[in-house]
């Protein structure tokens, strides 16, 4: 399954050098390893307006920890990311 989400600029940046490779979010979209996400940026401020100069990143969730007693808040989950992206084409 392929999921579209936000990525503020400041996580764009460290996202798509390498440097961090893991994304926290709110588990409302049943999340499962093997699935693709499409991150597109946006604005760091409340606006959360699309930045339409950047092109998406699209990556693999290798592993997923979620919520069960692991510090992790419930409704929330951490996603491992692998093959990290630039899309060549705006979508």
């Amino acid at each position: 399954m392929t999921h579209e989400l936000k990525l503020c600029k400041r996580f764009y940046d460290v996202l798509k050098s390498g440097a961090k490779t893991y994304e926290v979010r709110r588990n409302d979209r049943g999340f499962k390893v093997g699935d693709t996400l499409i991150l597109r940026p946006v604005t760091d401020d409340e606006s959360r307006t699309y930045i339409s100069n950047l092109r998406p990143l699209m990556a693999e969730i290798t592993y997923m920890l979620a919520e069960n007693g692991w510090g992790i808040e419930e409704g929330y989950c951490v996603l491992a990311l692998r093959n990290v992206k630039e899309i060549k084409e705006l979508l």
